[in-house]
């Protein structure tokens, strides 16, 4: 049995598992691990699957402690709207996994950061360390998103938003266009389609809005899903092929976005995304009050409440936008028609 002083409790272990215990006690490696439960009977991937569903418990209830001492050189630093990302690895390999969401970094960590992540590898498995020492886990595949997941929850839940949009957005010569829609309505790619158009990029999957009603975007790097990746090779090239797996399975690629607009910005269109299988693209215009509501079903707060300062700034983004629903089947001619819109010809 074994005790844990964090928590006051004794737990009982069995065979196997006072086995893998002493063995790290001892200092062995997951492979002597491993190699020792072999010689108990125990196949490798049973082995492999116990030891790490036992390490990964041991964790979450403080009976173990990771190492987490990291090399000066395996770290950089993020600019997100106006926060700073400081994070670091414990291997160069990982560092570049970790470069991959975001489209502007500098190779150094101050640790002075908004929000600050330690990576580090234990067997196939990634351990994560945020700045307020809570743990989290993924597989190295997953790693890319799941960094992004986080440090976007940890934006919208900044005291300095009052409430947040899933929404991609773009800056046309100072004005804020808003792409909104659901999941699979096409944001991403309509947004990869204005960039090259030459619109600023400032995110492509949340905006936060701050009490008097501006807009900061986050600007990761561009995601992509596989349905855009044939337009990605036709505008870039290859040159940005490495795949990443989302935690529900959705295969992606990162498409850093140089010069992001990383200031606040007043919103001059909200468009709603409608897409279909065919027919013709339109440009239809939206009333204020069912803006305003097609709006709060994309919103979010960091308690799930949407307050009072939020209501008003929301007021005020309709207020000084146009609001239009994009229905298309083709992103060549949504592309071709939000250009003519927000240069005064639509």
């Amino acid at each position: 049995m074994i005790f844990s002083e964090a928590g006051q409790k004794i737990f009982e272990l069995d065979r196997v598992g006072a086995f893998i215990w002493c063995k790290l006690g001892e200092g062995s490696s997951l492979g002597d691990i491993y190699r020792g439960l072999a010689a108990q009977g125990i196949d490798e991937h049973t082995a492999r699957e116990f030891t790490r569903q036992v390490v990964d418990v041991w964790v979450d209830r403080a009976l173990l402690e990771v190492d987490w001492r990291m090399p000066t050189d395996c770290a950089f630093s993020a600019h997100l709207g106006r926060h700073r990302i400081d994070i670091r690895a414990a291997n160069p390999d990982l560092l570049r996994r970790l470069l991959s969401p975001f489209s502007v970094s500098d190779q150094s960590a101050g640790g002075d950061g908004d929000i600050a992540i330690e990576a580090m590898m234990l067997d196939e498995q990634v351990f994560l360390r945020a700045e307020d020492s809570s743990i989290s886990r993924c597989e190295v595949d997953a790693l890319a998103p799941t960094i992004k997941a986080h440090v976007t929850e940890r934006l919208i839940r900044n005291i300095r938003w009052v409430f947040s949009l899933h929404a991609a957005s773009l800056v046309n010569d100072g004005m804020g266009l808003l792409l909104c829609g659901h999941p699979g309505a096409g944001k991403s790619t309509l947004t990869l389609q204005l960039v090259d158009a030459g619109f600023r990029y400032a995110g492509d999957d949340v905006a936060l809005v701050g009490g008097d009603g501006t807009i900061c975007g986050v600007p990761f790097a561009l995601t992509l899903k596989e349905g855009s990746w044939d337009l990605l090779s036709r505008l870039h090239g290859d040159r940005y092929d490495a795949t990443h797996c989302r935690s529900d399975g959705v295969r992606v690629r990162y498409v850093p976005i140089p010069d992001a607009q990383n200031e606040s910005f007043s919103a001059g269109w909200i468009i709603f995304l409608n897409r279909v299988a065919s027919g013709p693209t339109e440009l239809t215009e939206i009333d204020r009050l069912d803006s305003m509501r097609r709006l709060i079903e994309h919103a979010f707060a960091g308690d799930g409440r949407l307050s009072q300062t939020g209501f008003l700034a929301l007021r005020r983004i309709v207020a000084g936008a146009q609001s239009l629903q994009l229905t298309y089947c083709e992103a060549g001619e949504a592309r071709r028609l939000l250009v003519d819109l927000c240069n005064g010809k639509a």
